[in-house]
Formats: structure tokens, sequence, C-alpha cells
């Protein structure tokens, strides 16, 4: 990454950022905590936690019933 400008750091983070939004969603973290956690603003965790619907934070094989 040594030949690699200042704004593709600043992508770079901004994906990584966008991931662990993600996968703390996925975890079922509540989205303030999120949004402390990652130090952005709620409607960044909103629009991208709100895909995961009301079964986020299940593994894999249990229903949305149990």
């Amino acid at each position: 990454m040594r030949n690699a400008k200042v704004g593709d750091a600043d992508r770079v983070a901004e994906l990584l950022k966008d991931l662990l939004i993600t996968e703390l969603g996925r975890a079922g973290v509540p989205q303030p905590e999120i949004r402390k956690i990652v130090g952005c603003d709620m409607n960044r965790v909103s629009r991208i936690v709100k895909h995961f619907g009301r079964d986020r934070g299940r593994g894999k094989g249990q229903s949305a019933s149990s």
C-alpha cells in the first residue's frame, strides 16, 4: 500500500467501519452501542443494520419463531 493515495486509505477506513457495523448488527449489539464503538452517526448505523430484520443475532439453523 506504499503507492496508494490518501483517498484510497480513507475509502478503506470507511469500508472497514461499514463491515464492523455489519458484524456488530448481526451479533445483535444495540444500535446506540454500535454508534459508540464505531464512532459514527446513528443514520449510518441505521442505514446498514435495517437490512438484517428481526432475526438478527440468531445463529445458523435457528428459526425466527424460536
